[in-house]
């Protein structure tokens, strides 16, 4: 496939695949000999080669959370309600974590974290930065927060996912944005602040629903005018919900925005996206190959079949056809092409009809008979 124009920058959410992943087998996870789960390690494995055959992206990194974010401080209820892990489930997912590092060292993949922030600030502040240098963003990621940096240049994909509730794959661009949320990507963050997240326990206002925040801001534009302008809501419930929750709507869309301005930096040639079949091309072409720690591991070269021998030719390589040593001898029997006969040990050579003669011809002799 040639090329994109312009060149194609996938930035993957990490932490929310490898959940995804590891929960998508829960129920029957797959386990090595050891008894290692390798569910995710295998969804993710998958996932990488359907996203270079489909898409083959220029650039493709891989972005991951590093501890608690700046939203904990400011709210210390951040993301409280999460379901904890029993032990087993969280040593199986720690192994995860340490299975899919190692495959993406494999696949050449670069790894980007930064202390204090979420995957989705970086995920922005990347996405942002080089969009405006020219490049085509695709973010993939099935959350709904990256909604509001869909825009020129700035794409969304949702990986899906399989099983019962299964979701398909889907892109999401400028022409479609609208189409989830009831909202454009500019109010995005005031959506999400009326409605709030249950799964990240942002508060959001209580009463005011998802389809009720679409009709407020399609009605006042944006989340500081509707403040601002609360008396003039015409439903009771919502108005009432606006004056008593106000900071709670404040405080939520600052937990939603994502960061664009995070110290981050990404060196695009280690992003390069590198094929399988490039990969092989290479490795066929050049007589060592590189690991992803920089060492060169050494192919061993098969020579090109030669021309058949005759079998008599081949013969005189032969071990003898009977295994272990000739009973005669200690030396292994082998056949002698020029004299057309086998080896029964140094320097002794006999004919095998011969000695088939001969051992038929010997026979047990006669007693004299007794004289009388």
């Amino acid at each position: 496939m040639p090329p994109h124009d312009p060149p194609q920058l996938f930035l993957v959410d990490g932490h929310a695949l490898i959940y995804r992943a590891f929960y998508a087998l829960i129920a029957r996870p797959l386990r090595t000999s050891r008894g290692e789960n390798t569910s995710a390690a295998w969804g993710i494995v998958n996932f990488l080669l359907r996203l270079r055959e489909k898409y083959t992206p220029e650039y493709l990194v891989w972005v991951m959370d590093a501890g608690d974010s700046f939203r904990k401080t400011r709210y210390p209820d951040y993301k409280s309600t999460r379901e904890k892990l029993d032990e087993q489930l969280q040593q199986d997912f720690d192994l995860a974590i340490t299975q899919v590092n190692r495959l993406l060292a494999a696949f050449r993949i670069p790894v980007l974290s930064v202390a204090g922030y979420e995957a989705d600030d970086v995920i922005g502040t990347l996405a942002r930065r080089f969009a405006s240098d020219g490049k085509q963003i695709v973010i993939v990621s099935g959350d709904k927060d990256f909604y509001q940096l869909v825009g020129p240049r700035i794409a969304l994909l949702n990986p899906g996912r399989g099983g019962a509730a299964g979701v398909e794959e889907h892109w999401v661009d400028e022409s479609n944005a609208a189409e989830r949320l009831g909202v454009p990507p500019s109010q995005v963050t005031d959506w999400l602040a009326l409605v709030g997240d249950s799964s990240d326990n942002v508060p959001g206002v209580k009463g005011i629903g998802e389809k009720g925040a679409v009709q407020l801001l399609q009605e006042f534009g944006s989340l500081e005018a509707l403040l601002a302008r609360a008396g003039e809501v015409k439903a009771k419930r919502p108005r009432e919900a606006l004056a008593q929750f106000a900071e709670d709507a404040r405080l939520s869309k600052e937990l939603v925005t994502i960061r664009t301005d995070v110290p981050v930096e990404l060196d695009l040639g280690r992003a390069e996206s590198r094929t399988a079949t490039a990969s092989c091309d290479s490795a066929s072409s050049s007589s060592s190959i590189r690991w992803p720690d920089g060492s060169a591991a050494r192919r061993r070269r098969r020579p090109p079949p030669g021309p058949p021998r005759p079998l008599r030719a081949r013969m005189a390589s032969w071990p003898c056809i009977r295994p272990g040593p000739s009973p005669r001898s200690s030396c292994p029997r082998r056949w002698d092409a020029s004299r057309k006969s086998w080896t029964t040990r140094a320097g002794s050579r006999r004919s095998p009809r011969r000695s088939v003669a001969r051992k038929s011809s010997q026979s047990t002799p006669k007693p004299a008979p007794s004289s009388p």
